[in-house]
């Protein structure tokens, strides 16, 4: 497309410290990055290590399951004893998910449920919420008739699953300050709230397709645990149909809130289209700075706005 650079080819590791270099070149300590999703959290983690904070507005449900707990990491000691606060009850009505579950696990998942429902949301329940969402997986289904479903000790595994994520955590992730943790919102109108008029010296977009009829489906433990209706999450769902409507609006929205000589960082895995945010960005006066590629055919597109 006229007007782009050229892609440079990168290494992975070159590829993957292009984040904290634009982070630290274009902004400053304590200033704010819009994130219009985040299915991915590298950019995010780097902009946090580095005392930047993100703004991400994503109305799919599953985005504040799957990373706000990251950023922050409660000690195993922590998550023991805030399981063993839980007591197991039994014989709870069937919320409509009982034959996927052995009898006794399902009396134990409904326990742990019933204790985060009505207890604060702090960095030690939002782990064990996630842990036994991850930890619920669906029996085999053959020929229209289920597995018989295997007991398993939910604390147990939910112990033994926090152990290996804190073996294998990044260091740096540890040493996060709390006010450089990213907000978390559901739509734009939160976030014209939130900055009250300020503009930004940054946005990082990189969209995604998520087939929300199929996810839910496959993971139907995990969204009943969580709370998420198949309604909810084929509200958020973005098909390639509406692809061209949403990069419109995406764009329109950043251009409203970047100041003059802000960059929008754009990542494109390989996969996706994203001519029509390019087109936008290029009517629009924008200057694309730089192109680089990794061995994956994923990009990213340095844009920035000129202009008064």
């Amino acid at each position: 497309m006229q007007g782009l650079k050229d892609l440079i080819k990168v290494s992975e590791a070159d590829y993957l410290s292009i984040y904290e270099k634009v982070i630290l070149s274009q902004t400053n300590e304590r200033e704010e990055i819009l994130v219009p999703y985040m299915s991915m959290g590298n950019f995010a983690f780097e902009a946090a290590i580095n005392e930047r904070k993100c703004l991400v507005y994503d109305d799919n449900p599953l985005i504040k399951i799957n990373f706000e707990s990251e950023f922050f990491y409660p000690s195993f000691a922590g998550i023991r004893n805030r399981l063993g606060e839980i007591k197991i009850k039994r014989n709870f009505a069937d919320c409509g998910v009982r034959r996927f579950l052995d009898p006794k696990t399902y009396d134990e998942v409904m326990s742990i449920r019933e204790f985060l429902d009505s207890s604060p949301r702090d960095a030690v329940n939002l782990w064990i919420k996630r842990l036994v969402s991850e930890v619920l997986k669906m029996p085999q289904i053959i020929n229209n008739t289920i597995s018989t479903p295997e007991y398993f000790d939910v604390k147990e595994r939910v112990l033994r699953t926090y152990k290996a994520v804190l073996s294998n955590i990044d260091p740096m992730k540890i040493l996060i300050l709390h006010y450089c943790i990213p907000s978390f919102f559901d739509n734009e109108s939160a976030i014209e709230a939130m900055l009250n008029g300020k503009k930004v010296k940054m946005a990082y977009y990189a969209p995604y397709v998520f087939n929300a009829e199929i996810y839910f489906e496959q993971h139907l433990l995990k969204m009943w645990f969580s709370n998420i209706s198949k309604e909810r999450l084929k509200a958020a769902q973005v098909s390639n149909a509406e692809y061209e409507n949403r990069e419109k609006k995406d764009f329109l929205f950043l251009h409203k809130k970047l100041e003059s000589g802000g960059v929008i960082f754009v990542e494109k895995a390989k996969e996706y289209n994203l001519d029509g945010f390019f087109k936008l960005a290029l009517f629009y006066g924008y200057e694309n700075l730089k192109a680089f590629c990794d061995t994956k055919g994923n990009a990213i597109y340095l844009f920035r706005k000129l202009g008064a």
